[in-house]
């Protein structure tokens, strides 16, 4: 349940004049944020331009043609090293998303590989 529905079904009940005037006011509230647009922070495009910068160097990478764990991957593309598995499964996922690698599973390990 939404806080949108749920504001509509107290707003349904028997309730004081005043309380159903505050109700009403927090439903339009919520209204207005879910319809505004709004751009991007700065820190959010920051992030994002990190995260192309790394998808283009793990793209590089997997030109050789080979097939590559995360693990691999983290070890062996330099602006990878620290992160965790998490981190770059996430944009394995984005990349495999946009259809520019395939995964496939041998012996329990996920491999990678360009299309």
């Amino acid at each position: 349940m939404t806080k949108r529905e749920a504001l509509n079904y107290v707003l349904s009940l028997d309730l004081p004049q005043d309380v159903c005037e505050t109700l009403t006011k927090m439903s339009a509230q919520l209204e207005k944020q879910a319809q505004a647009d709004r751009k991007p922070t700065k820190k959010e495009i920051e992030r994002k331009d990190a995260n192309e910068a790394l998808k283009a160097d793990i793209l590089a990478r997997l030109a050789t043609g080979d097939h590559m764990t995360v693990t691999d991957l983290i070890q062996q593309v330099p602006s990878l090293a620290g992160m965790t598995t998490q981190k770059v499964s996430a944009l394995m996922r984005l990349l495999k998303l946009s259809n520019k690698v395939d995964k496939e599973v041998v012996k329990g390990k996920t491999l990678f590989f360009m299309i």
